[in-house]
């Protein structure tokens, strides 16, 4: 896994190779100027961080959104426990170990 002065160094790069050739514009009261050397730091930072972030946290996001919901989950866990039919139960523990499975923690 790349470090955070890793990914900000490829970005620095490639924005750098942007900014050489067309050049980086952004609008300012709906008129387009060139962005400041400020503004270049701001974006190489703020991509890094984002691309740091998704490198180490990607997993979280994706398992998040994957997950059976917890209707289902309390469905399944009251017919278990009440009713004595782990019918839907078996089919979330499936269901939620295959996000596990789908979406591995980095280094995994």
């Amino acid at each position: 896994m790349a470090t955070l002065e890793e990914i900000k160094a490829d970005i620095r790069t490639e924005l750098q190779t942007l900014r050489d050739g067309d050049g980086i514009y952004k609008l300012v009261d709906n008129v387009r100027v060139e962005i400041t050397d400020e503004d270049f730091e701001q974006m190489i930072n703020d991509r890094a961080e984002n691309s740091f972030d998704q490198q180490n946290n990607g997993y979280k996001y994706a398992r998040r959104d994957a997950y059976p919901s917890i209707q289902e989950f309390m469905e399944a866990y009251t017919e278990k426990e009440i009713g004595g039919d782990s019918t839907k139960w078996d089919a979330y523990v499936v269901k939620y170990n295959q996000v596990r499975t789908d979406n591995p923690k980095p280094g995994e």
